[in-house]
């Protein structure tokens, strides 16, 4: 079985690099998921954390606070190098295990997905590695956008591990994601043709070869090398040596018939052209010759503004999808909502994905925590209520609403102070409205007196989105900013 490694550094795209690779059919071994495997609640490593690192970080439930646990480790490399250490053994172990179990399924390739694969020298299992690259500034604005960070916070994360660049230099194979979705596809798309070529094809057909023709005449030479990566060898043009020939010798001069001999004194009988009229004609060519140019131009530079015009509302669905939209347009009508709002709400915490699923618990597309769904359902009378109906996305789209509505109503429907409630909780936001320096009246703030950090940009990001979603999906329908709506 060949082994590829896919590495990247944080926020370079590798889980979406990895989730292509699972939908062509290829086994993963995904070593985040095998991290979280081993924390598990009961599990021998969960144990080894909570009494490395105490209860604070840890949920009521026993489960672990992830986010708490990441905040702390990158900020104490101390910290970070003790877990390293607790959970190495553990992880090694269990990825030997993984790769002995798909190769013992009859796979031909499996990719083993390590974000540290370099630092934790997993490189030594594979045959082939493959990296994620971004440059710096892109990698960063991403991780900020992703995760809600500030600058600080971003580059801390970024310079705790090894670089995009670093990681570039030590691969195999360099994977570009700062493109669109469909450039990194075809990128990964050739490459897995690659490998799969590869891992199919017997050994001895891989090596580079030497040929030598020797015919009567001719002498060629034909070498196969490939300076880049080990694969199908490629034939490099041969040299073609021909023995030269003698020049043929001149042939004796031959005397013209008389027929075809010109006699001096005879002319032939001709139309001459006027000047002026070849000039008009010339001119006129000119001009013609201009026009179709122009015209060609012309088109050609039309059609590039089509085709970025396409390429740019392409760029726009993608980045902005509207899943769900029947349920959306039905619970923001329920609970006078603008349905841009609800929109981009869940573009900003799930990007529409049902089954998502935070560190700390929260659920769905709305990613609502449990005890507060567990309160919205007691306020709407659900009967027989789960946590698990949060994976449903009209159940989760009815309780985000239901709570939208309800924090509209707190804050005046102003849509700053609902989005940083919805993110840092009302008690957080009713500090910051008591401070007279950052609300006026203790009801409504704008988003610039917000203090700096994730909040502030969360708000930033969901305020954007709420207006692209009006103009794009609900612009014939305006919010209801009706003062005893409560809504905005």
């Amino acid at each position: 079985m060949r082994i590829i490694g896919l590495t990247g550094s944080i926020a370079c795209g590798k889980s979406s690099v990895s989730s292509f690779l699972l939908s062509r059919g290829i086994p993963v071994i995904d070593g985040d998921r095998l991290s979280r495997e081993l924390t598990l609640p009961g599990t021998p490593v969960l144990i080894e954390i909570r009494r490395l690192f105490g209860d604070e970080f840890f949920a009521s439930d026993g489960s672990l606070d992830r986010r708490a646990l990441g905040q702390h480790i990158f900020s104490s490399p101390e910290a970070r190098n003790a877990l390293d250490h607790l959970m190495a053994p553990y992880l090694e172990a269990l990825t030997e295990q993984r790769l002995q179990e798909t190769a013992a399924s009859g796979a031909s390739l499996c990719i083993l997905d390590m974000p540290l694969l370099y630092e934790k020298g997993y490189d030594r299992f594979c045959d082939t590695v493959w990296t994620v690259w971004l440059p710096f500034e892109t990698q960063l604005t991403r991780l900020m956008a992703r995760d809600g960070f500030s600058r600080e916070e971003a580059l801390s994360r970024i310079q705790a591990v090894m670089s995009s660049d670093e990681k570039a230099a030590l691969a195999n194979r360099i994977i570009d994601n700062s493109g669109t979705p469909e450039d990194t596809a075809r990128i990964v798309a050739g490459l897995l043709d690659e490998e799969i070529a590869r891992a199919n094809t017997p050994a001895r057909s891989r090596r580079s070869q030497r040929f030598s023709i020797d015919p009567p005449s001719v002498s060629v030479s034909v070498s196969a090398s490939d300076t880049s990566v080990p694969g199908p060898s490629v034939a490099v043009l041969p040299d073609i040596v021909v023995p030269k020939m003698a020049a043929p010798e001149a042939p004796e001069e031959m005397d013209r018939p008389d027929s075809a001999k010109h006699r001096s004194g005879q002319s032939r009988a001709a139309w001459k052209m006027p000047v002026w009229i070849r000039a008009v004609l010339l001119s006129m060519v000119a001009l013609l010759l201009a026009g179709i140019t122009s015209l060609s131009l012309m088109k050609a530079y039309l059609r590039r503004q089509e085709d970025q015009h396409i390429s740019e509302q392409k760029k726009i669905d993608q980045q902005y999808p509207l899943l769900y939209r029947e349920w959306i347009e039905c619970y923001a009508d329920e609970f006078n909502l603008s349905p841009a709002f609800v929109s981009a709400i869940i573009r900003n915490e799930s990007s529409f994905q049902s089954r998502a699923e935070s560190g700390v618990g929260a659920r769905g597309l709305m990613q609502l925590m449990p005890d507060t769904a567990e309160w919205i359902a007691h306020k709407l009378g659900v009967e027989g209520y789960a946590f698990d109906r949060m994976y449903d996305p009209e159940s989760n789209i009815r309780f985000g609403c239901w709570y939208l509505n309800y924090l509209s109503k707190l804050f005046l429907g102003d849509p700053v102070c609902v989005a940083a409630a919805y993110h840092a909780g009302q008690g957080q936001l009713k500090v910051w409205l008591s401070d007279p320096n950052l609300s006026a009246d203790g009801y409504t703030m704008p988003l610039v007196n917000l203090p700096e950090g994730p909040t502030k940009n969360y708000a930033g990001r969901v305020t954007r989105d709420y207006g692209i979603y009006q103009e794009k999906y609900f612009s014939s329908s305006e919010p209801d900013i009706s003062a005893d709506s409560g809504v905005f």
